[in-house]
Protein backbone atom coordinates (compact mmCIF):
# COMPACT_ATOMS: atom_id res chain seq x y z
CA UNK A 1 0.00 0.00 0.00
CA UNK A 2 1.09 3.53 -0.77
CA UNK A 3 -0.31 6.59 1.37
CA UNK A 4 0.94 10.28 1.69
CA UNK A 5 4.14 9.19 -0.51
CA UNK A 6 4.97 6.59 1.22
CA UNK A 7 5.10 2.16 0.44
CA UNK A 8 4.10 -0.12 3.31
CA UNK A 9 4.41 -3.73 2.88
CA UNK A 10 0.87 -5.47 3.11
CA UNK A 11 3.19 -8.09 5.25
CA UNK A 12 2.71 -10.93 7.99
CA UNK A 13 5.52 -10.89 10.85
CA UNK A 14 6.69 -14.50 9.97
CA UNK A 15 7.24 -13.41 6.28
CA UNK A 16 8.79 -10.44 7.05
CA UNK A 17 11.31 -12.40 9.24
CA UNK A 18 12.16 -14.46 6.38
CA UNK A 19 13.30 -11.01 5.00
CA UNK A 20 16.07 -11.11 7.21
CA UNK A 21 17.79 -13.52 5.18
CA UNK A 22 19.01 -10.25 2.84
CA UNK A 23 19.80 -6.99 4.23
CA UNK A 24 17.21 -4.47 5.08
CA UNK A 25 16.83 -0.92 6.14
CA UNK A 26 13.94 -1.52 8.60
CA UNK A 27 11.25 1.19 8.86
CA UNK A 28 8.30 1.03 10.97
CA UNK A 29 5.23 3.49 9.33
CA UNK A 30 2.41 4.36 11.76
CA UNK A 31 -0.47 7.16 11.44
CA UNK A 32 1.68 10.05 12.89
CA UNK A 33 4.83 8.50 11.00
CA UNK A 34 2.93 9.09 7.65
CA UNK A 35 0.80 12.55 8.80
CA UNK A 36 4.81 13.86 9.22
CA UNK A 37 6.09 12.71 5.76
CA UNK A 38 2.66 14.17 4.13
CA UNK A 39 3.68 17.27 5.84
CA UNK A 40 7.61 16.67 5.63
CA UNK A 41 8.58 16.22 2.13
CA UNK A 42 12.32 15.11 2.99
CA UNK A 43 11.01 13.33 5.70
CA UNK A 44 9.36 11.04 2.62
CA UNK A 45 12.27 11.15 1.15
CA UNK A 46 14.60 9.76 3.92
CA UNK A 47 11.66 6.72 4.63
CA UNK A 48 12.25 5.83 0.59
CA UNK A 49 15.28 4.36 2.20
CA UNK A 50 13.24 1.68 3.81
CA UNK A 51 13.39 -2.12 1.90
CA UNK A 52 11.22 -3.33 4.87
CA UNK A 53 8.23 -1.59 6.05
CA UNK A 54 6.28 -2.26 8.72
CA UNK A 55 2.54 -1.74 9.31
CA UNK A 56 3.01 -0.43 12.36
CA UNK A 57 -0.42 0.87 14.15
CA UNK A 58 -3.87 -0.99 14.20
CA UNK A 59 -5.00 2.63 11.97
CA UNK A 60 -3.37 1.02 8.84
CA UNK A 61 -5.60 -1.65 8.91
CA UNK A 62 -9.04 0.46 9.81
CA UNK A 63 -8.07 3.26 6.64
CA UNK A 64 -6.80 0.73 4.56
CA UNK A 65 -9.83 -1.18 4.67
CA UNK A 66 -12.18 2.18 3.87
CA UNK A 67 -10.09 3.44 1.22
CA UNK A 68 -11.44 0.34 -0.87
CA UNK A 69 -14.57 2.35 -0.96
CA UNK A 70 -14.27 4.68 -3.90
CA UNK A 71 -16.66 7.16 -2.80
CA UNK A 72 -15.44 9.95 -0.33
CA UNK A 73 -18.85 10.80 0.85
CA UNK A 74 -19.61 7.24 1.01
CA UNK A 75 -16.58 6.54 3.48
CA UNK A 76 -17.04 9.73 5.50
CA UNK A 77 -21.03 8.27 6.20
CA UNK A 78 -19.40 4.30 7.36
CA UNK A 79 -16.58 6.01 9.21
CA UNK A 80 -18.36 5.90 12.61
CA UNK A 81 -20.10 2.24 12.32
CA UNK A 82 -16.87 1.54 10.67
CA UNK A 83 -15.09 2.85 13.56
CA UNK A 84 -17.31 0.89 16.24
CA UNK A 85 -17.02 -2.39 14.48
CA UNK A 86 -13.13 -2.19 14.29
CA UNK A 87 -12.90 -1.39 17.88
CA UNK A 88 -14.61 -4.59 18.92
CA UNK A 89 -13.57 -7.23 16.23
CA UNK A 90 -10.43 -6.40 13.88
CA UNK A 91 -11.35 -9.68 11.50
CA UNK A 92 -13.08 -7.31 8.66
CA UNK A 93 -9.97 -4.79 8.52
CA UNK A 94 -7.43 -6.98 7.57
CA UNK A 95 -7.88 -7.79 3.92
CA UNK A 96 -4.80 -5.01 2.93
CA UNK A 97 -2.63 -5.54 6.32
CA UNK A 98 -2.99 -8.93 7.25
CA UNK A 99 -1.34 -8.19 11.03
CA UNK A 100 -0.28 -5.23 12.45
CA UNK A 101 3.24 -5.52 13.47
CA UNK A 102 4.82 -3.28 16.69
CA UNK A 103 8.33 -2.35 16.01
CA UNK A 104 9.26 -3.06 19.62
CA UNK A 105 8.31 -6.65 19.06
CA UNK A 106 10.09 -6.68 15.57
CA UNK A 107 13.10 -5.08 17.02
CA UNK A 108 13.05 -8.11 19.60
CA UNK A 109 12.71 -10.77 16.91
CA UNK A 110 15.97 -8.72 14.94
CA UNK A 111 17.99 -9.83 18.18
CA UNK A 112 17.01 -12.98 18.70
CA UNK A 113 17.89 -13.00 14.74
CA UNK A 114 21.08 -11.75 15.24
CA UNK A 115 22.23 -13.40 17.94
CA UNK A 116 21.15 -17.42 16.36
CA UNK A 117 23.56 -16.16 13.65
CA UNK A 118 26.37 -14.53 15.61
CA UNK A 119 25.94 -11.17 14.36
CA UNK A 120 27.16 -8.21 16.68
CA UNK A 121 25.03 -5.05 17.48
CA UNK A 122 24.46 -1.90 18.14
CA UNK A 123 22.39 0.26 20.28
CA UNK A 124 22.53 3.70 19.11
CA UNK A 125 20.28 6.81 21.26
CA UNK A 126 17.66 6.23 23.86
CA UNK A 127 18.35 9.01 25.90
CA UNK A 128 20.91 6.88 28.42
CA UNK A 129 18.55 3.95 27.95
CA UNK A 130 20.54 1.97 25.47
CA UNK A 131 23.12 0.64 27.93
CA UNK A 132 19.75 -0.79 30.02
CA UNK A 133 18.39 -2.02 26.53
CA UNK A 134 21.71 -4.03 25.98
CA UNK A 135 21.99 -5.37 29.27
CA UNK A 136 18.16 -6.69 28.79
CA UNK A 137 19.02 -8.43 25.49
CA UNK A 138 22.03 -9.69 26.98
CA UNK A 139 20.24 -11.68 29.60
CA UNK A 140 17.36 -12.56 27.40
CA UNK A 141 20.31 -14.01 24.94
CA UNK A 142 22.98 -15.05 26.13
CA UNK A 143 24.75 -15.38 22.84
CA UNK A 144 24.39 -11.65 21.54
CA UNK A 145 27.39 -9.94 20.81
CA UNK A 146 27.20 -6.53 21.91
CA UNK A 147 29.27 -4.33 19.60
CA UNK A 148 28.70 -0.89 21.16
CA UNK A 149 26.26 1.21 23.08
CA UNK A 150 25.83 5.06 22.66
CA UNK A 151 23.85 7.57 23.80
CA UNK A 152 24.72 10.51 21.38
CA UNK A 153 22.92 12.44 19.51
CA UNK A 154 21.94 12.32 15.58
CA UNK A 155 25.42 13.12 14.35
CA UNK A 156 28.55 12.10 12.64
CA UNK A 157 30.59 11.82 16.12
CA UNK A 158 27.65 8.97 16.46
CA UNK A 159 28.19 7.71 12.70
CA UNK A 160 32.22 7.19 14.01
CA UNK A 161 30.96 5.58 17.09
CA UNK A 162 29.01 2.89 14.82
CA UNK A 163 31.94 2.46 12.47
CA UNK A 164 34.83 2.20 15.01
CA UNK A 165 32.19 -0.64 16.63
CA UNK A 166 31.78 -2.56 12.96
CA UNK A 167 28.47 -3.45 14.27
CA UNK A 168 26.16 -5.73 11.81
CA UNK A 169 22.99 -4.70 13.19
CA UNK A 170 22.04 -1.07 14.35
CA UNK A 171 18.93 -0.15 16.19
CA UNK A 172 18.28 3.81 16.24
CA UNK A 173 16.22 5.21 18.78
CA UNK A 174 16.15 8.42 18.13
CA UNK A 175 12.35 8.75 17.59
CA UNK A 176 10.92 10.03 14.36
CA UNK A 177 12.10 11.98 11.73
CA UNK A 178 15.22 11.95 13.28
CA UNK A 179 16.10 8.70 13.20
CA UNK A 180 14.85 8.03 9.85
CA UNK A 181 17.07 11.02 8.39
CA UNK A 182 20.22 9.71 10.33
CA UNK A 183 19.99 6.43 9.06
CA UNK A 184 18.79 7.38 5.13
CA UNK A 185 21.85 9.61 5.54
CA UNK A 186 24.41 7.51 7.46
CA UNK A 187 23.87 4.10 6.86
CA UNK A 188 25.37 3.56 3.89
CA UNK A 189 29.07 4.38 5.00
CA UNK A 190 28.73 1.83 7.45
CA UNK A 191 30.45 -1.26 6.12
CA UNK A 192 29.63 -4.41 6.81
CA UNK A 193 26.14 -3.41 8.25
CA UNK A 194 23.54 -6.32 7.33
CA UNK A 195 20.49 -4.47 9.37
CA UNK A 196 19.35 -1.49 10.66
CA UNK A 197 16.26 -0.39 12.22
CA UNK A 198 14.85 2.91 13.51
CA UNK A 199 12.99 1.58 16.84
CA UNK A 200 11.80 5.08 17.65
CA UNK A 201 10.84 4.41 21.93
CA UNK A 202 11.67 0.92 22.51
CA UNK A 203 14.39 1.45 24.44
CA UNK A 204 13.10 3.02 26.82
CA UNK A 205 10.56 -0.46 27.08
CA UNK A 206 13.60 -3.00 27.38
CA UNK A 207 15.37 -0.78 29.72
CA UNK A 208 12.48 -0.39 32.16
CA UNK A 209 11.99 3.28 32.13
CA UNK A 210 8.60 3.11 30.38
CA UNK A 211 6.34 0.03 30.92
CA UNK A 212 4.49 -1.43 27.74
CA UNK A 213 0.88 -2.35 27.51
CA UNK A 214 0.04 -6.20 28.45
CA UNK A 215 0.27 -8.44 25.33
CA UNK A 216 -3.87 -8.49 25.66
CA UNK A 217 -4.52 -4.85 25.34
CA UNK A 218 -1.96 -4.58 22.09
CA UNK A 219 -3.32 -7.48 20.78
CA UNK A 220 -6.35 -6.12 20.25
CA UNK A 221 -5.35 -2.81 19.00
CA UNK A 222 -5.43 -0.87 22.57
CA UNK A 223 -2.41 -0.13 23.43
CA UNK A 224 -3.10 3.84 22.47
CA UNK A 225 -5.67 3.39 26.25
CA UNK A 226 -2.82 2.38 27.96
CA UNK A 227 -0.37 4.70 26.86
CA UNK A 228 -3.04 7.45 27.24
CA UNK A 229 -4.15 6.26 30.88
CA UNK A 230 -0.26 6.06 31.95
CA UNK A 231 0.53 9.82 30.33
CA UNK A 232 -2.55 11.33 28.89
CA UNK A 233 -1.27 14.69 29.17
CA UNK A 234 1.43 14.30 26.30
CA UNK A 235 -0.30 11.43 24.80
CA UNK A 236 -3.89 12.74 23.57
CA UNK A 237 -2.89 15.22 20.76
CA UNK A 238 -0.36 11.74 19.42
CA UNK A 239 -3.81 9.48 19.89
CA UNK A 240 -6.01 12.29 18.42
CA UNK A 241 -3.84 12.70 15.32
CA UNK A 242 -3.96 8.69 14.85
CA UNK A 243 -7.92 8.28 15.53
CA UNK A 244 -9.10 11.28 13.82
CA UNK A 245 -6.83 13.20 11.66
CA UNK A 246 -5.02 10.42 10.27
CA UNK A 247 -8.38 9.01 8.86
CA UNK A 248 -10.04 11.65 7.82
CA UNK A 249 -7.10 12.83 5.73
CA UNK A 250 -6.85 9.64 4.42
CA UNK A 251 -10.42 9.56 3.35
CA UNK A 252 -9.63 12.32 1.59
CA UNK A 253 -7.79 10.07 -0.94
CA UNK A 254 -9.19 9.49 -4.19
CA UNK A 255 -7.81 5.96 -4.37
CA UNK A 256 -6.13 3.10 -2.20
CA UNK A 257 -2.91 2.30 -3.96
CA UNK A 258 -1.41 -1.69 -3.80
CA UNK A 259 1.65 -2.83 -4.27
CA UNK A 260 1.90 -4.26 -7.64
Amino acid sequence: MKLFGVTIDEIRREDALLRLEKSQVIFTPNPEILLEARRNRVFQRALSAGTLMLPDGHGLQFVSTLLQVRSVWLRAILYFPALLLFLIWKGPFTKVFPEVIHGSDFMDDVVHFAATRGYSVFFLGGKNSAQGTADYFVKKYPRLKVAGVSSQDPSEEALEAVKQARTQVLFVAYGAPKQELWISKYAKQISGLKHVMAVGGSFDFYSGKVKRSPKVLRAVGLEWLWRLCMNPWQRIRRICNAVVVFPIISFGSSSLERRK
